[in-house]
């Protein structure tokens, strides 16, 4: 197939100039919200122009997709899926200080390839909770649950399951004993939360991919404040990628991907999905 070929080719791609996480917007449904059953998870990913790719990777015990950035000395992992069905992603706590974030506890920092490496359900993932360092905010889902990990300092974090409904994050704790961390609540993460939660209450149901697909590419509240942002400055924070999986129950997972690879795409996008049997043919 030849998207499947496009994707696999791109682990040979050019890198990304990589900073900290930038701000994010995760959100989902699942259970009788999702045509036919299963879960629906999206990623948008903003940063400052850079590079960015998905690659092919195998894990200890599976195989996975992971969307990526970094340069040439340094890649990041932001998030994945893999041929169990389980996916993950993240977002920046950038309600804290940049220079106070980098200062707390950052070890094990590797829990997201960790976790897409190893688990297969969402209980799985939240068993491994020694990788829980750090502050930021993990959304992980499989095909019957979803779950918000909010990681404060020093091991601590706060957990949201939702097994019958939306779930959506931005950049700022929402648990209540949390809330101390909030040094500044971006108007952006706040401006993006309330609209990716009003699109989920309204919209008709069940879902199905292409549904919240659209979602992610909402321009209601301008240029910097959006779902899916397109900056008002050479310095502005813009949505790179936009990332969509379908997971079912029994059967390999859906892939939407819409991303810029790099800062010279400004302007156009590269657009594919993929179906499971696509994903991850064959044996391992």
């Amino acid at each position: 197939m030849e998207v499947q070929k496009k994707i696999v080719a791109i682990v040979m791609a050019a890198f990304l100039p990589l900073s900290s996480a930038g701000a994010c917007t995760l959100f989902g449904a699942n259970g009788s919200e999702v045509e036919g059953g299963g879960t629906i998870l999206v990623k948008n990913r903003d940063w400052r122009p850079q590079y960015q790719e998905m690659r092919y990777e195998m894990g200890p015990r599976y195989r996975f997709y992971g969307l990526y950035g970094g340069n040439e000395k340094k890649m990041a992992l932001k998030g994945g899926v893999n041929e169990a069905g389980l996916a993950i992603f993240s977002a920046a706590a950038s309600s804290i200080p940049k220079r106070k974030r980098m200062a707390m506890d950052h070890s094990n920092k590797s829990s997201i390839r960790e976790i897409l490496g190893s688990c297969a359900t969402v209980e799985e993932a939240l068993a491994m909770n020694r990788y829980f360092r750090g502050p930021k905010f993990l959304v992980i889902a499989d095909a019957r649950e979803m779950a918000s990990v909010e990681i404060g300092n020093h091991g601590e974090y706060r957990v949201k399951k939702v097994r019958n409904g939306p779930l959506a994050h931005t950049n700022h704790y929402l648990w209540p004993d949390f809330s101390s961390l909030n040094r500044h609540v971006g108007h952006s993460s706040m401006t993006r939360l309330s609209r990716i939660e009003e699109l989920l209450g309204r919209r008709h149901k069940p879902y199905v991919l292409d549904d919240l697909m659209a979602f992610s590419q909402d321009r209601h509240d301008g240029p910097d404040d959006s779902i899916w942002r397109t900056g008002s400055g050479a310095r502005s924070d813009e949505t790179l990628a936009s990332v969509g999986l379908w997971l079912h129950d029994g059967g390999k997972p859906d892939i939407f991907v819409k991303i810029r690879y790099s800062p010279e795409d400004r302007g156009r996008e590269d657009v594919y999905q993929l179906e499971g049997k696509d994903l991850f043919p064959g044996e391992k």
